[in-house]
């Protein structure tokens, strides 16, 4: 299952895609392809399991913004859903310390909703971006597996998973 986390000092958000629709052939008008992701959130005195609607470019956008904030060590990258189900924000600041806030509503409609925050830093997040790493490389960008570059030799793969764990 495809899938990835966001760890921290005082919780953990993660993400699993749990059914993806047309791929690869069909692509969302939001980008990527439209899929059932599985969301598991634990912070102090709270811990939720449900489900939502996403797609893969939703993702892959998250990704990009959250790779130049690894990259540069400042700024904010925000992962929503079209259907405002989940919104998340990732906050860099220049000592490398991260701050994850958000909020999940697994029902529109119906006022339950978990507002969170989780304290982090680069080094977690690390992780989470190789994670995303490997479903843009899988799913391709807003335009699908269309919009990937050509796939790369095994030996340049490698080479790239070492550069996360530098």
């Amino acid at each position: 299952m495809d899938s990835f986390e966001i760890k921290g000092d005082n919780g953990l958000l993660r993400i699993s895609i749990s059914e993806v629709f047309g791929f690869p052939n069909q692509t969302s008008h939001f980008g990527g392809y439209d899929c059932r992701a599985d969301i598991e959130i634990r912070v102090p005195s709270y811990f939720v399991k449900g489900d939502f609607y996403t797609t893969t470019g939703e993702i892959f956008n998250f990704y990009e913004a959250l790779n130049k904030c690894q990259k540069e060590i400042k700024g904010d990258a925000k992962y929503s859903t079209s259907e405002g189900n989940l919104e998340l924000n990732v906050n860099f600041d220049e000592l490398g310390h991260t701050e994850v806030y958000g909020r999940f509503q697994q029902t529109m409609g119906i006022g339950n909703n978990l507002s969170f925050e989780i304290k982090s830093d680069q080094s977690f997040i690390k992780y989470t971006v190789y994670q995303l790493l490997e479903i843009f490389k899988k799913y391709g960008n807003n335009y699908g597996k269309e919009g990937l570059p050509p796939p790369k030799d095994e030996k340049e793969n490698k080479s790239l998973r070492w550069k996360f764990w530098k």
